[in-house]
């Protein structure tokens, strides 16, 4: 799939402030982003990029992270990582699930921003990991107590001690006419193609972080589609045909 070059007038806006902001970066100063989503951090590094006396890090405070923060200080510095920490959440009943969107909300519910809050991982060995700015730490800790129906502590612990959980995806296989992206939404989400073409139109849908329109968009392995308030799929492997002409393949299903 190519995107080429062009933006959209929300992302050329986006770019135009963070390169103001680059400006501002002189000998003795450094900045650091909020949380950056896959697109952000694409467009900041465009024009990362053409900034020769800067030098930049990139750390979302887990392996692969979604979400990144951007450090960005002058070339001649000895670089640092920007300040995310992680907060740890859990509970008393084991037995009992909190999901992301329960996490999510309830950390939103204390007035932080979207940008405040990084990745939010389900641990092995039980609760869950907030990524977040160090600057907002000590903050959710006093104030977070309850996630969905369940009561909650929260301390701030080094991100590179926890267990992270390898994969919390839901693995689902299927068959679909085309890799259009209406119907790999039709399979993963169980919702008739009809209403996800009026999701799409609705500007619902993200593809590999890009906002797309079209329902006849051709999909292949390794992209990842979200559907704004219902969760992200990643398309993993095609497999081949059935005997009727229908291809196989496997998603992963995030929520």
């Amino acid at each position: 799939m190519s995107w080429g070059s062009s933006l959209t007038e929300e992302e050329k806006k986006w770019q135009q402030n963070f390169e103001r902001k680059l400006n501002e970066v002189k000998d003795i100063k450094s900045y650091s982003t909020s949380f950056l989503d896959p697109r952000q951090l694409e467009l900041a590094e465009e024009v990362l990029k053409k900034k020769g006396e800067l030098s930049y890090t990139v750390y979302g405070g887990c392996p692969d992270a979604e979400r990144n923060a951007v450090q960005v200080f002058p070339a001649q510095h000895k670089g640092t990582l920007p300040p995310v920490t992680a907060v740890l959440v859990e509970w008393a009943d084991t037995r009992a699930k909190i999901g992301h969107r329960d996490l999510l909300g309830a950390v939103l519910a204390l007035g932080l921003r979207r940008d405040q809050i990084g990745d939010i991982i389900m641990l092995q060995e039980g609760g869950a990991a907030l990524m977040v700015m160090q600057s907002k730490a000590d903050f959710i800790c006093v104030n977070l107590f309850q996630a969905g129906n369940l009561t909650v502590k929260c301390s701030i612990v080094d991100p590179a001690q926890l267990s992270l959980a390898e994969d919390n995806a839901r693995v689902i296989k299927g068959t679909v006419a085309s890799l259009r992206v209406d119907s790999l939404l039709s399979l993963g989400f169980g919702l008739s193609r009809s209403r996800v073409v009026r999701m799409i139109k609705g500007g619902l849908v993200i593809v590999n972080w890009h906002p797309v329109d079209s329902p006849s968009l051709q999909l292949k392995e390794g992209d990842h589609v979200t559907l704004r308030g219902r969760g992200r799929l990643q398309l993993c492997s095609v497999e081949g045909e059935t005997r009727k002409g229908r291809i196989r393949l496997q998603l992963k299903k995030y929520s």
